[in-house]
């Protein structure tokens, strides 16, 4: 919502009362939602400022205000005072002055007031509106990419209940290039009102962009009057440099407007429609209570020169190029200079020819109209020229403005495929070069000079005029009218100004002078005498400018990137790719990579010493023949060594990113924007590609649920393959309790030395329901020599463990963690391959029951020798190594939790199982085994705790003299490493 905007009216024209005086008074409203939403009381407000207006955030229609026309609450649109189309009271307040009271006659332009083209006004009795007008206007050299530049079609949406007509008053892109951008915005009933040749025009452009509208398309002709909206309208013929152009006379019971569209006063024009002084001495008897006028050339001393002159001009240099080439170039609109050309060619004896399409539209558009000069079929085609010899051709070409695509300016260049000039071509430049196009037409001039045809231009030429008026012109219809009131439109600011010292200096005693979005309102003239004080201000709404990239892309400034578009034109761009190599985060099984992370010290997180590869590329910068790029690659470098090692993405991104703009604006003064795109190398080491189980563990999605999450959430990043379902986190425990809740309140059990962030029970319940879904297929085969069939998580079995697509793919993911020297090697960013692995071998039952045994023996070791030594799971996968079983401890440790969770599921199972059902036939093989392990490890749980907090309260950690934690071996042993020597003690 935007802030809260207050505008103040005047007095009550009709002695209504007192203006509140102070910001913030409001409107008396009934309606307590408003006061609510906003946060004022519109209950304090007293009713004498009902003309106060007020505004809080975007305007919008109230919800019931469409509802009530048809439940008969106004029964239609009505004209005067207390017939608004919304209720005045009930609906939310909008930026301007809106229902009965205050100045009936109102303006709002959208486009055209301070700048040249997009001309669209909206005029209004009350709050009933037309628009008059949708014209584009071009982009400015800065609007990179852009096309077109629009009026704001968003607010026209929110105010298309009360918009309801368009009059066009004449073809130009100016004034109807908008259109298949604002007619969608619009209801879809509102009617559009035009000329016949303009509406061929409008029909050609709505057709190129499949908006179908042939019910709402209307024409009028000239003196003929029509009822739009809340007005009378009755055109009348102004003269212009493009047919059926017209001024607007707007009639109601308010007053009478006169809009000039655009115009000038041509005293012998070639199609001989002369410009109706008649009806402006007429409006001057009727009295006009508001005249808008174009102000374009108010600069320009004098008058325009007639269109009849030019014609006799270019007659004359085309008859005197005998035995040469003839080109000329114009506006493609002027449909009337082309009959002149037309003639030329006729009398020179020279057959015609148009290169450019908008010469073909204006020209078919007209022919359909019936105000075609001659017939579009008797021109030659571009691709005949060749039959023909150049002094036997006149071509008229597009380009006039150096438009990128226009044929002249191609063939400036050499590049048109249909137009090659030459020496002995002339070239006749019949326009004039628009404000702001005036660089890129002089160099097109000076490569057409270069080339060495014969350019004639200028004003002494008499080979153009302009379809605007002049100072002198203004002036004399500003006597004819005398308008009461005068708006100048059309124009620079600089322009406005100034046209409104021309009326001031005509004795117009009110003028005015606004910008797009200001709404202007106007007193009503009652038997011929004006009863106000001149204008009054209603409000502002801040129009956005729409731009148009192509065919499709449409939208604000800040949806197009255009300042972003700039920027990198100016300033540079730099791309940078960080790749992240994390040691810590291997690819573990899920209670590995869990405990790896939450076993390290709680300060270990502030070590810094990222490690990573970074590529890094540039546009639109200098580089010093690679010296910048070196210099950002030893920043990118420094900025990753000086990260932490658990620094989040967003947070390497963002420091990269600075670190960067800074060198490149030490190093050239240009402030680049800079993107930098950090990810995981895999998630730290990147396994074989070659090896079938490597490929399959990188490509596992990476989007499953991580049961670690809140509790090692400063992680950036996890193995993607260490992931296995979804698990409910409990509150946070202590980080070395190593003590996991066993579903008997009997007691309790140490499960490996794992800290956990959710409940056994819970976990076990969850893998329980998991092997009760997959019971079926279970093959267990019992007894010495008996065999379980190995999955990835070291069985195959899947009423025991979950499938290779929810575990993670346990032992595949133990054994593509490469060796420390592979590791190291990688960081330092090696470009040797990993070796390739060997492929992993399914667990037997005579290994895992030796597994068992060995790991229970080495807890009865570790209760032996205490804080001497600790096994770790190189100890384990040596004993089985001396029994014939060749396996790497990570598969060791990998296969020990997956016994771990199996347990657990099982003691889950026993304790909920209701004793009326009989137990399964099947028990688990290694059920027994593992219970005694475990109920072994259980009497030492107890000492462990009441060790645990005693350290914990006496000792605070030292992040200088803490030491390192073996977090591979820390995992399934049974001791705790304390902060200090004196307070280390074993688990048993």
């Amino acid at each position: 919502m935007q802030s809260l905007q207050i505008r103040l009216g005047l007095n009550s024209l009709q002695g209504g009362g007192e203006a509140a005086g102070a910001p913030g008074a409001l409107l008396k409203s009934e309606w307590k939602g408003v006061g609510q939403l906003f946060g004022f009381n519109p209950l304090t407000v007293p009713v004498s400022s009902r003309n106060c207006v007020t505004r809080a955030g975007g305007p919008t229609v109230h919800q019931q205000s469409r509802s009530r026309q048809h439940r008969g609450g106004y029964g239609g649109h009505y004209e005067g005072p207390k017939r608004s189309r919304d209720d005045a009271v009930t609906r939310k307040m909008k930026s301007f002055h809106e229902g009965s009271d205050g100045p009936p006659l109102r303006v709002l332009p959208i486009g055209g007031l301070g700048e040249i083209g997009m001309n669209c006004m909206l005029v209004g009795n009350y709050d009933r509106y037309i628009m008059i007008d949708a014209g584009l206007m071009f982009p400015d050299y800065d609007d990179l990419g852009i096309q077109k530049v629009l009026p704001d079609t968003q607010f026209i949406h929110r105010w298309r209940d009360k918009i309801e007509a368009v009059i066009i008053t004449h073809g130009h892109e100016d004034h109807i290039g908008a259109l298949p951008w604002v007619i969608p915005a619009l209801d879809p009933k509102t009617p559009i009102y035009a000329t016949g040749f303009t509406m061929q025009l409008i029909k050609r452009r709505l057709k190129e962009y499949n908006i179908p509208a042939e019910g709402r398309l209307r024409t009028f002709s000239m003196r003929a009057r029509f009822d739009a909206g809340p007005f009378e309208i009755e055109p009348i013929r102004v003269t212009h440099s493009i047919p059926d152009c017209c001024g607007l006379v707007l009639r109601c019971a308010d007053g009478t407007i006169f809009h000039t569209g655009d115009w000038k006063i041509d005293e012998s024009p070639v199609d001989g429609n002369v410009f109706d002084r008649v009806a402006l001495e007429q409006l001057q008897k009727e009295g006009v209570t508001l005249m808008m006028s174009d102000s374009t050339n108010v600069l320009s001393p004098g008058r325009t020169t007639s269109e009849a002159d030019v014609a006799e001009a270019l007659m004359r240099k085309i008859v005197e190029a005998k035995g040469r080439r003839v080109i000329t170039t114009q506006f493609a609109s002027n449909v009337h200079r082309l009959g002149c050309v037309k003639a030329a060619a006729e009398v020179s004896g020279r057959k015609l020819v148009f290169i450019g399409l908008s010469l073909k539209t204006y020209l078919e558009a007209a022919w359909r109209d019936g105000q075609a000069p001659f017939d579009p079929a008797i021109l030659v085609k571009a691709e005949d020229m060749d039959a023909y010899a150049p002094s036997q051709l006149l071509i008229v070409t597009t380009g006039s403005q150096a438009e990128p695509r226009a044929a002249l300016n191609l063939a400036s260049m050499g590049s048109s495929r249909l137009l090659k000039l030459h020496k002995d071509d002339v070239i006749l430049y019949s326009a004039k070069m628009i404000p702001g196009n005036e660089t890129r037409v002089m160099k097109m001039m000076n490569r057409i000079a270069e080339l060495g045809p014969n350019l004639v231009m200028g004003r002494g030429e008499n080979l153009h005029t302009s379809g605007h008026a002049y100072r002198g012109e203004l002036e004399e219809v500003l006597r004819l009218v005398k308008p009461q009131h005068f708006l100048p439109v059309h124009g620079e600011f600089a322009f406005l100004k100034e046209h409104e010292l021309l009326g001031k200096a005509q004795g117009i005693r009110h003028t005015a002078v606004i910008k797009n979005g200001e709404m202007l309102g106007v007193a009503p003239l009652r038997n011929g005498r004006v009863l106000s004080s001149g204008f009054s201000q209603l409000g502002r709404e801040k129009l956005k400018l729409m731009y148009n990239d192509g065919d499709k892309a449409f939208g604000t400034a800040a949806d197009l990137c255009i300042q972003e578009r700039m920027n990198i034109a100016l300033e540079g761009l730099v791309i940078a790719s960080v790749e992240v190599i994390r040691e810590e985060t291997k690819y573990l099984n899920e209670d590995e990579v869990y405990e790896d992370k939450i076993l390290r010290d709680d300060d270990d997180g502030d070590e810094l010493g990222l490690q990573g590869r970074v590529r890094i590329t540039t546009r639109c910068l200098w580089t010093d023949n690679g010296k910048l790029l070196e210099s950002l690659q030893r920043a990118a470098d420094v900025a990753l060594a000086s990260s932490r090692k658990d620094a989040r993405l967003p947070t390497i991104e963002r420091h990269v990113s600075v670190v960067l703009r800074k060198v490149v604006q030490k190093y050239s003064n240009k402030r680049p924007d800079v993107i930098v795109i950090a990810t995981d190398a895999s998630d730290g080491v990147v396994p074989n590609r070659s090896s079938p189980e490597s490929i399959n563990n990188y490509d596992q999605p990476r989007n499953k649920p991580q049961p670690w999450k809140r509790a090692a959430d400063s992680m950036s990043s996890f193995s993607r393959g260490a992931v296995v379902g979804t698990v409910e986190p409990v509150d946070e425990v202590t980080s070395r309790s190593f003590v996991a809740e066993e579903t008997s309140e009997r007691n309790k059990v140490v499960i490996s030395s794992r800290v956990q962030s959710e409940t056994v029970s819970a976990k076990a319940q969850r893998l329980s329901s998991e092997g009760d879904a997959t019971q079926k297929n279970e093959r267990v085969k019992a007894g010495d020599g008996g065999e379980i069939s190995a999955t990835s998580s070291g069985f195959s079995d899947p009423e025991e463990f979950e499938s290779d697509e929810e575990s993670g793919d346990s032992d595949q993911e133990a054994d593509s963690v490469a060796s420390d020297g592979a590791a190291s090697s990688l960081s330092q960013e090696s470009t040797e391959e990993i070796e390739p692995q060997k492929k992993r071998q399914k667990w037997r039952h005579d290994e895992t029951i030796k597994l068992i045994e060995v790991r229970s023996t080495m807890g009865d070791l570790l209760v032996k020798e205490g804080k001497k030594r600790r096994p770790s799971w190189k100890d384990i996968a040596a004993s089985l190594s001396e029994s014939g079983f060749e396996r790497s401890p990570e598969q060791c440790s990998s296969m020990w939790s997956s016994l771990l969770k199996k347990y657990e599921a099982v003691v889950e199972e026993k304790r909920t199982r209701d004793s009326s059902v009989p137990a399964p036939k099947k028990e688990w093989a290694y059920f027994e085994l593992m219970d005694a392990v475990m109920q072994k490890l259980a009497k030492t749980a107890g000492s462990q705790d009441v060790v645990i907090e005693k350290a914990k309260s006496k000792k605070p950690k030292r992040k200088s003299k803490k030491p390192k934690v073996d977090a591979t071996a820390a995992i399934d042993s049974t001791e705790v490493e304390l902060p200090d020597s004196e307070d280390r003690q074993t688990a048993q």
